[in-house]
Parts: structure tokens; sequence; C-alpha cells
């Protein structure tokens, strides 16, 4: 299918791109409910019926933005956090500043998605609320694996590895959040206050065992 554009004649395919840019860009700046499938197509200058074609319904295509390529950036996180080897604490903290900038790279080449995911994910209706829901629960999940490693080797402990999990990426999608939206710091700034916040907490839970092999007395 051709459709005419301003005169010239765009593919299929260029026409869904279109589609899914323009929604990307107004699903993140005015949220799910308060965008129209009216709102796309004029931004783009389409017809309605030409998002039908691509898209069952704005459900649908708010769907396809919000989970796109999350599944990349979740397991190239996790392998981000992975230390050669598996008793190097020295490591793991250097980890931390190498897993920050990987997330906020992600964050400025995906502004639009992450925006949609933390600011209009939810409320669209229970199937989508739970799809954002797992897509956060599985980030914190992966944190939790990672923190009960560390305590099952005796190197921190008096914690819940899941609740600590949550804490963490609520605060990390809080600060991409202001920092994408408020632009009331820099990226380097977000980044150094993570790290620090994340060191504070790993040493807050530092066993004898831990101490010790930080030389900490």
């Amino acid at each position: 299918m051709i459709v005419k554009n301003n005169g010239r004649k765009i593919s299929k395919d260029e026409t869904r791109e279109k589609i899914v840019r323009a929604a990307k860009e107004l699903f993140s700046r005015k949220g799910y409910h308060n965008t129209s499938v009216l709102d796309i197509v004029r931004a783009i200058g389409i017809s309605a019926g030409s998002v039908y074609v691509h898209f069952k319904s704005k459900k649908d295509l708010f769907e396809e933005i919000a989970t796109g390529n999350i599944e990349e950036l979740r397991i190239m996180l996790k392998e981000k956090r992975q230390t050669n080897r598996s008793d190097d604490i020295f490591e793991r903290l250097e980890k931390v500043r190498e897993t920050y900038n990987a997330f906020f790279d992600y964050v400025d080449e995906h502004a639009s998605q992450v925006l949609t995911n933390i600011r209009g994910g939810f409320g669209v209706d229970e199937r989508v609320d739970e799809n954002a829901w797992r897509w956060f629960s599985s980030f914190a999940n992966d944190l939790a694996e990672d923190f009960s490693k560390w305590k099952r080797k005796g190197i921190i402990s008096g914690f819940n590895p899941v609740l600590l999990g949550h804490v963490v990426v609520g605060m990390s999608n809080q600060v991409a959040h202001c920092y994408l939206v408020e632009k009331k710091f820099t990226r380097e700034e977000a980044i150094e206050a993570l790290i620090t916040i994340n060191r504070a907490i790993f040493f807050s839970y530092l066993t004898k065992k831990g101490k010790e092999k930080l030389g900490i007395q």
C-alpha cells in the first residue's frame, strides 16, 4: 500500500515508522489518555485509516512502543553486572558505574520510550498495566538475584533482596525522569549521585566478612 504525503508517495513501512515516531513523542509528552489517534495523524499528515492499517487500536500502538527493545536493555544491564570472579567485591562496585553509564546511554537514545514507560504505562487497561509492571519488576528481580548472591557469600546481610531491588529501580527511574523532563542536573551528576547512593546502600549492609575483604576496620 502507498500513501501520499504532501504530494510524495511513501511506502507502507515508512508510514508505520512515521506513526510510531509521532506516537512516541506524543505519548511521552502527553501520556496515553491525553493522546488521541487524531493527534497522531495530525502530527504526520495522514488519515486515521492509515493508522488502523498497521495497528488495531491506540492501545496496540502504545504496547508496541512501551515494550520495544526494553528486554535487550534488561539483558545488557544484567550482563554488565557480572564479575569475572564471583567473589570480587571491588570489581562488583566498579560494575555499578558501567551499569549506570549503559542505562543512561539507553535513556539518552530512547528518551521517548523511557518517558512513555515511566509516565504513561499505567491506567490504560488491566493487561497493559500488568505488562508495564512486569517490566519494572523484571529489572528489580534481576537486581534481587544479584543482591542474593552476595548475601549467600556472607558479604552483605540484613535486608530483603526483592525490596532492595525495587528501591534501586524506583530511584533510578525517578532520576531518569527528572533528567529528561526538568533538566535540573546533567547526566554526569545523575550517575555520580546514583553510584554514591548505591555504594552507601551496599556498605550499610556489609558483614564482618565483607568489611574484611574490603579492608575496612
